[in-house]
């Protein structure tokens, strides 16, 4: 009896510690859109990129999740790690041979007035907590922010995601037109193959491979402004199962699995988003006009 008991521990020690482990290799990614304007002339141009969640490491004596950056010039490079702590998240940079010393790259219980990195030249101050609901109908915090001495620069937080800079980007001010600098916006982010969150400043999350962040330009919705019926384009002939209509607040208004002659006219006029699922999920933004 002594050994069925030890066993049946054994066995519920194990369960515990495979469902541990499988929740913390969910792998995270944060899809970037980049732009930059460097030296005379001042060129500017675009890319893609995204931020994704690697292998554990042990910094310290505390457990970090790994980040890595992916783009077509650059391929894979480790850029730092991250833990949580509570409401807050800790990073340390990897400098090509070690990691630096941790920073405080977020801190989800800042209130509205409250200063983040208030020693800063460019102090964040918090000017509006909301809630946002996010793709899987869980509840988020969103803590908006404008920079001290740049009246124009804002960012928001969403808790549990990161920055509207992406993940990494905390404080990444607009730089002067003409000034050398480089700008990151997060397209959205995604745990395994769901889209959990679209930032609604650029509503496209189809880049779900960087070397194939074409796929999703062959994919469009017709008429766009629409008032009664859509059929969503598909030039690629990728494999579409369904589709989700979504509403600004991420709350899905209908969902189908036809791809032609979509029924919309019960959907009151505004924005939305159009959440194609296939051999990759595309996002994209629908305007219904009445």
């Amino acid at each position: 009896m002594a050994t069925r008991l030890q066993n049946l521990k054994k066995f519920a020690v194990l369960a515990i510690a495979t469902i541990a482990i499988s929740l913390s290799v969910s792998a995270q990614t944060w899809y970037i859109y980049g732009v930059y304007t460097w030296s005379a002339p001042h060129p500017v141009g675009s890319f893609y990129e995204y931020h994704h969640q690697g292998e554990a490491v042990n910094i310290g004596g505390l457990e970090y999740n790994t980040i890595y950056i992916q783009n077509p010039s650059t391929g894979n490079q480790l850029d730092g790690a991250f833990r949580n702590d509570g409401n807050q998240v800790y990073y340390c940079k990897w400098n090509g041979s070690s990691y630096d010393d941790e920073v405080l790259l977020y801190d989800y219980d800042l209130e509205e007035g409250d200063f983040f990195h208030d020693d800063d030249e460019h102090a964040m101050q918090v000017t509006e907590v909301t809630t946002i609901i996010d793709n899987d109908g869980v509840s988020r915090k969103k803590i908006s922010f404008s920079f001290i001495g740049l009246p124009d620069a804002t960012e928001f937080w969403v808790e549990g995601i990161g920055s509207s800079r992406g993940f990494m980007n905390v404080g990444m001010y607009e730089p002067a037109h003409d000034s050398d600098g480089e700008m990151y916006h997060m397209l959205c982010y995604h745990v395994e193959d769901d889209v959990i969150y679209v930032n609604p400043e650029y509503n496209e999350c189809d880049v779900d491979n960087i070397d194939e962040s074409t796929a999703g330009n062959n994919v469009s919705i017709y008429p766009n402004p629409a008032k009664d019926v859509i059929k969503i384009l598909n030039d690629n002939n990728l494999n579409i199962t369904n589709v989700e209509i979504l509403d600004l607040t991420g709350r899905t208004v209908l969902s189908t699995e036809k791809t032609s002659d979509i029924n919309i006219s019960e959907l009151p006029e505004g924005q939305y988003f159009v959440k194609i699922y296939g051999e990759t999920t595309l996002v994209k933004k629908l305007f219904i006009a009445k």
